[in-house]
């Protein structure tokens, strides 16, 4: 996306300087790169890095986010799973339990 952008002569420098500290992720938003283009436009080098950064770093914490979502998923499922696991060895043990109680009960009515 980033070579696909018209700059002037005087802005390709500055341009590739500002583009050069965003992640490859965000080298690829095609609105991102317009409005870094814009800012440094009309507000020049500095304003277009400021916007540059607080993009980096909205990135980050939506990476960050994303990852702890994850992570929070996974030991969810994980806790089913083992709360699943020990609700199917106590419905087992249960079972044997009764097939015990059963069989000592006809026990009793044959005395």
């Amino acid at each position: 996306m980033v070579d696909k952008v018209d700059t002037s002569d005087n802005m390709t420098g500055p341009f590739k300087r500002v583009v050069r500290r965003l992640p490859v992720e965000l080298k690829k938003d095609e609105e991102l790169i317009q409005t870094l283009m814009a800012y440094l436009q009309l507000g020049g080098e500095k304003l277009a890095r400021q916007a540059s950064e607080a993009a980096r770093q909205t990135h980050e914490l939506e990476m960050v986010q994303r990852k702890k979502r994850a992570r929070h998923d996974a030991l969810i499922r994980a806790a089913e799973v083992r709360l699943a696991e020990k609700g199917a060895e106590n419905t087992a043990n249960d079972d044997e339990f009764d097939d015990d109680d059963d069989d000592d009960d006809d026990d009793l009515k044959a005395y």
